[in-house]
């Protein structure tokens, strides 16, 4: 089971120290989404991790960073594939791939992953489970329904589970049929507890 971390959206004090930690893990996906920072303030924030971890990282935004710094991939969000002209993104992604980048999707249905249009290297499904940090965000997918499309599925596209996912769930979920999973507010929450028990 492939592990992605997605980090926090917004910056919180000891944010870069902790990603160099969670980096230090081999095979450890990061997924870098930050959709309030501007291109600079993204390539500000990069810069401040170092180089030897580039290639675990994966941009949500401002792809055009990939020319500059030797990163994993990108991730292409519902929105950037809803707003792109087919075409145009087409192209993008044979131009990544080609340069032997990784590139991965967030889709939100079954019907989603099966119709892709796009070659990708893995795709995030969401929401799987009862969310961590959005208390009004519940799992879309009943775990029979999701068992039984992973048995017909045609698509062979490595689907990662997001949404609610703890690490302790990870045996469950590869049961299911998913070959990765996602983690966010599993991660965050407890440095965001701890800082709050210091500040008491």
């Amino acid at each position: 089971m492939q592990k992605v971390i997605l980090s926090n959206p917004t910056d919180f004090d000891g944010e870069i120290a902790i990603i160099e930690q969670l980096l230090m893990e081999e095979s450890l996906i990061f997924h870098l989404r930050k959709p309030d920072k501007n291109l600079k303030q993204l390539e500000d924030f990069l810069r401040s991790i170092p180089a030897k971890f580039y290639k675990k990282i994966v941009l949500h935004s401002h792809h055009e960073l990939i020319k500059k710094y030797n990163l994993r991939g990108i991730h292409i969000t519902e929105a950037i594939r809803q707003n792109m002209d087919e075409t145009v993104m087409s192209n993008m992604i044979k131009l990544f791939r080609n340069r032997g980048l990784s590139v991965s999707f967030s889709l939100h249905t079954l019907n989603a992953i099966e119709n892709l249009s796009f070659k990708a290297d893995y795709v995030f499904l969401s929401p799987i489970l009862k969310s961590i940090s959005k208390t009004d965000y519940i799992g879309a997918f009943t775990m029979d329904e999701l068992q039984f499309f992973f048995q017909v599925r045609k698509s062979k596209t490595p689907v990662y589970a997001l949404g609610g996912i703890r690490e302790e769930n990870s045996a469950f979920l590869k049961r299911i049929g998913f070959q990765g999973f996602v983690l966010m507010g599993a991660v965050w929450e407890k440095y965001f507890q701890e800082e709050n028990q210091n500040d008491k």
